[in-house]
């Protein structure tokens, strides 16, 4: 697969996972945040396994376990995004949980004890502004302060997440590392829900439809073939296109779910995008 080919996919899988949070959001009006990770996962878990029985079945003990040590790593993160997302915007919490676009270059160079491009930089600081911004519509209200911290340690996981995933992909095979993943996450899930006492399946068609879009769309496709993209994409370039997650997010909860349009808000969304253009641009290209 071609770089460019490479980066199509992965701005797919992050604008599906973008949609996830307003439906996560939905739901979790009346589902415990454990009960949903639970059943979206392992449904999504069961579908790929039909699917793609037969890599399963060719499954290497490498990639079983990058994809169990893959879905522990995004268990943790999901575990602070969904507690997160109960006490703020979906659309605010999905980019401040993308400052992994500032956090990855930051890891990058702590472990190669270099320092990252000019552009990767500026972009960072970029985001964060953008983040800022945002965090000041949701502090004033009820735990949004708590909110806010829950989403900064998913950001902190994410980007974690975002470097394994580059390392996994270039030794395994990409899907069956998802496939893994998502059947471990959906397992660690069922096992604190039920450890907590919170587990109950979906009821009603609302809940269910809710669920199958977050299964299928959300995770079969946006869990699933990030490994594959990022096999052809380095880690830096991953976490800046993470910023079409937001973006989605941002779009859906004003338009669907009617979240206020303030100001500060407004240039919180416009600096994200800027900063998704200004990668995107043929400026800087050289490294520091």
């Amino acid at each position: 697969m071609k770089q460019s080919s490479a980066k199509i996919l992965l701005a797919s899988v992050f604008m599906a996972r973008g949609t996830s949070f307003l439906f996560s959001k939905n739901l979790l009006t009346s589902m415990s945040p454990m009960s949903i990770l639970a059943t979206r996962f392992l449904l999504a878990f069961i579908i790929l396994c039909l699917v793609f029985f037969k890599k399963i079945r060719e499954c290497t003990k490498q990639s079983f376990v990058s994809g169990v040590m893959l879905g522990l790593l995004y268990t943790i993160c999901m575990i602070f995004e969904m507690y997160g997302l109960r006490l703020i915007d979906s659309g605010v919490s999905s980019l401040i949980e993308n400052m992994a676009i500032l956090l990855v270059p930051l890891y990058v160079s702590i472990l190669t004890k270099t320092l990252p491009k000019i552009k990767t930089i500026i972009c960072a600081l970029l985001a964060l502004a953008g983040v800022a911004f945002l965090s000041l519509t949701q502090i004033q209200s009820n735990k949004g302060g708590l909110g806010i911290i829950l989403m900064i340690c998913a950001a902190l996981t994410y980007a974690v997440c975002i470097l394994f995933t580059e390392k996994a992909a270039q030794k395994c095979a990409p899907v069956t590392i998802g496939i893994f993943q998502l059947g471990t996450m959906g397992f660690l899930s069922l096992l604190i829900s039920l450890a907590t006492k919170s587990f109950a399946m979906p009821s009603g068609q609302n809940q269910w439809i809710l669920i199958l879009v977050l299964a299928v769309f959300c995770s079969c496709f946006g869990f699933t073939f990030q490994p594959l993209g990022q096999k052809f994409v380095p880690a830096e370039s991953a976490a800046v296109l993470t910023v079409i997650n937001p973006l989605t997010a941002s779009i859906m909860g004003i338009l669907i779910a009617h979240e206020n349009l303030t100001p500060l808000k407004l240039a919180g969304y416009i600096i994200v995008l800027a900063t998704l253009l200004f990668y995107n641009s043929r400026l800087l290209e050289q490294k520091k």
